[in-house]
C-alpha cells in the first residue's frame, strides 16, 4: 500500500465515533479537530524480494526503539510469510511430480500392453504360419502313398519341427475305453516308450486324460513353472515339459496328441498348443481316410481272392461236375453193382443139384442188405433228405457223422451249436463243407480220433474237423490224389464272404477250419 492510502485510512479512522473492535486507542476523541497521528509503515521482504507492506497509526507517535522494534517484528512477519509461499510453492511441486510419476507409470503400463499386444499379434501370426505349415506337411504326408507307419512317423517329425519339440506322439483311444500309446513316433525311443501303459479314459472321468481327450483342454506344464500341479504327470514321463491336446476327426474322439521336452528355453507356449492342436485335427482326418484306405485295399484284396476263387471255379466247374458223377459211377460200380453181381452169381448157385440153398440164400441176402446201405449212403450224400425239413439239419449232420463212424471205426467227439433259423441256401453250403471234410477223412486219414464242433462266432458259424490220422504236407496238397475235394473247400468259404485253413503235417494229423458270414441273405 502507498502512503497516501495509508493516510487515508488513518483519516477515515479518525472521523468514526464509534468503538473499533481490536484496536486500542490513548487520549480523546475530538472531531471537530483534525487527529494528531504518527504512522509506521514498513516493507515486508523474503529472501531479498518484497512480499508486501505493514503499517502502523498512533496518535501519540513512535519512538525510535518502537519503531526499531516494529521493523524486526515486519521482518519476522516478512520471513514467514516467504516460508509459507515456499512451502506452498513446494507442495504444489510435490503435487506436479505425483501427477507426473502416475502419467509415467500409466504411460509405461500402456507401453508395456501395447509391446505385449505386438508380441502377442507376432506369435498369433507366427502360429498361423505355423498352422498352415502343419496342414501342409500333413496334407503332403497324406498324398505320399505310404503306409500308416511310415505316414505317422513322418507327421510326428512334421509336428516336432513347427513347436520346436524333441518328441511328439500320438496317444490312440481303443475300444476298451484305454489310451495307448502308438509305437514308431519321432524322438520316442524304446526306453521312454517302454515308460508309458495305457490309462483309463472316458467322458465321465475326471482325470487328466479323460478331460483332454472330452473336455478339450489344452495341458501345458513345465518344472520352471510356478504351478506344480502336474509336476507327478513330468515325474513319471521323465521329461522337462510337456502339452497335449484333443485328437479328434470331427466329432470322433480319437485320442490326444502329446509333445515333450521343448528345445526353446523359455518351454512350450499357448501359440504352441494351438498349433498342436491344429495339427491333431487335420491328422484326425487323414488318419481316418487313411484307415479307409487300408480297409478299402483289403477289400479289394478280398474281393479279388473271390473273384479269383470264381474264376478257378468256373473254370473247374465242368471238371468237378464229370468228376462227381465219374465217383457216383464208381461208387455204384465198385460197391453196389458188384455187391448186385455178387448176389445174383449167388442167386444162379441154386440150380445146382448138391447146392446148400439156406447158405446162398443167406449169402445173397447179405449182399443185397450191404447194397441198398451202400446205396442210401450215396443218395445221403448227393441229396440228404432231411436237410429241408424245419429241425432236421442236426440230425442230418448227425446221421453224417453215423455213417462216419461206421466207415473209419473212430471215436468222434460233437460239439454242435448252431441256431435254429438258417436259410436253406445255408444249410446246404454249411452241410457240403462238413461233409467234404469227413469224406477226406474217410478216404485218407486212418484216423483212430475225429473232433468236428460247429460254434456261432463273430456274426457266422465256425467249423473245426479235426484227425488225429497220417496226415500231409499242406504245400503239397495239389499234388495230391484227391485234392479237388480240399480245392473245394477252400474256395467254397471264400465264394461265401469266409475263410478256410488247413493244418495238416505227416503222421501228427490234419485240421480243417472254416468260418462261413451268416448274412441277411443266408438267415
Amino acid at each position: 500500500m502507498t502512503t497516501d492510502e495509508i493516510e487515508r485510512i488513518f483519516s477515515d479512522a479518525s472521523r468514526y465515533a464509534g468503538s473499533i473492535s481490536n484496536v486500542g486507542w490513548s487520549g480523546t476523541v475530538d472531531i471537530g479537530t483534525p487527529a494528531i497521528r504518527s504512522t509506521c509503515a514498513q516493507n515486508l521482504e523474503a529472501a531479498g524480494k518484497v512480499v508486501g507492506m505493514i503499517g502502523v497509526a498512533s496518535r501519540s507517535g513512535y519512538s525510535a526503539i518502537q519503531r526499531r522494534t516494529f521493523a524486526i517484528f515486519a521482518h519476522q512477519v516478512g520471513s514467514a510469510i516467504g516460508l509459507a509461499l515456499q512451502y506452498e510453492r513446494r507442495q504444489e511441486m510435490v503435487d506436479a511430480m505425483v501427477n507426473l510419476r502416475a502419467d509415467l507409470d500409466r504411460s509405461e503400463k500402456q507401453r508395456l500392453i501395447n509391446h505385449e499386444r505386438a508380441r502377442s499379434a507376432e506369435r498369433v501370426e507366427h502360429a498361423h504360419e505355423a498352422s498352415v505349415d502343419a496342414l501342409l506337411a500333413i496334407s503332403r504326408h497324406a498324398r505320399t502313398g505310404h503306409g500308416l507307419t511310415d505316414f505317422y512317423r513322418r507327421l510326428t517329425r512334421s509336428i516336432a519341427e513347427l513347436v520346436a519339440a524333441n518328441k511328439v506322439l500320438f496317444w490312440k483311444l481303443d475300444d476298451d475305453g484305454l489310451l495307448r500309446p502308438i509305437r514308431g513316433a519321432h524322438g520316442v525311443e524304446e526306453e521312454f516308450f517302454a515308460r508309458l501303459y495305457p490309462t483309463p479314459c472316458a467322458p465321465d472321468r475326471d482325470d487328466l486324460a479323460s478331460r483332454v481327450v472330452f473336455h478339450d483342454l489344452m495341458f501345458r506344464a513345465s518344472r520352471g513353472g510356478e504351478s506344480h500341479d502336474f509336476r507327478h504327470v513330468l515325474d513319471t514321463l521323465q521329461v522337462d515339459d510337456a502339452i497335449s491336446v484333443p485328437w479328434r476327426a470331427g466329432d470322433e474322439r480319437l485320442g490326444l496328441v502329446a509333445a515333450y521336452n521343448s528345445r526353446r528355453s523359455e518351454g512350450f507356449s499357448r501359440e504352441d498348443a494351438w498349433v498342436l492342436q491344429n495339427a491333431g485335427l487335420a491328422a484326425g482326418l487323414v488318419w481316418q481316410l487313411k484307415y479307409a484306405e487300408t480297409d478299402l485295399k483289403k477289400t479289394v484284396e478280398r474281393l479279388q481272392k473271390v473273384d479269383a476263387a470264381r474264376q478257378m471255379l468256373l473254370k473247374n466247374v465242368s471238371t468237378a461236375v464229370d468228376k462227381a458223377h465219374k465217383r457216383i459211377a464208381g461208387d455204384l460200380h465198385d460197391d453196389a453193382l458188384q455187391k448186385l453181381t455178387a448176389a445174383e452169381l449167388q442167386l444162379q448157385r441154386l440150380h445146382e443139384p448138391n447146392g446148400d440153398a439156406g447158405a446162398v440164400l443167406s449169402e445173397a441176402q447179405f449182399l443185397l442188405a450191404e447194397t441198398e446201405e451202400a446205396l442210401r449212403r450215396l443218395l445221403f450224400e448227393v441229396r440228404p433228405p432231411a436237410l429241408e425239413v424245419p429241425g432236421g439239419f442236426l440230425e442230418t449232420i448227425r446221421e453224417r457223422i453215423r455213417i462216419l463212424k461206421s466207415m473209419t471205426g473212430a471215436e468222434v467227439e460233437t460239439e454242435l451249436e448252431l441256431p435254429d433259423e438258417l436259410s436253406y441256401e445255408f444249410r446246404s453250403m454249411l452241410f457240403r463243407q462238413l461233409t467234404e471234410a469227413m469224406a477226406n477223412i474217410e478216404r485218407h486219414a486212418s484216423a483212430t480220433r475225429i473232433r468236428i464242433a460247429l460254434s456261432v462266432e463273430d456274426a457266422g458259424i465256425r467249423g473245426v474237423v479235426e484227425d488225429n490220422g497220417r496226415g500231409f504236407v499242406v504245400a503239397e496238397r495239389d499234388r495230391l490224389p484227391g485234392h479237388l475235394g480240399l480245392l473245394a473247400l477252400h474256395e467254397r468259404a471264400l465264394l461265401a464272404g469266409g475263410w478256410n485253413k488247413i493244418k495238416s503235417e505227416p503222421g501228427l494229423g490234419t485240421t480243417v477250419e472254416f468260418w462261413l458270414p451268416l448274412t441277411e441273405n443266408k438267415v
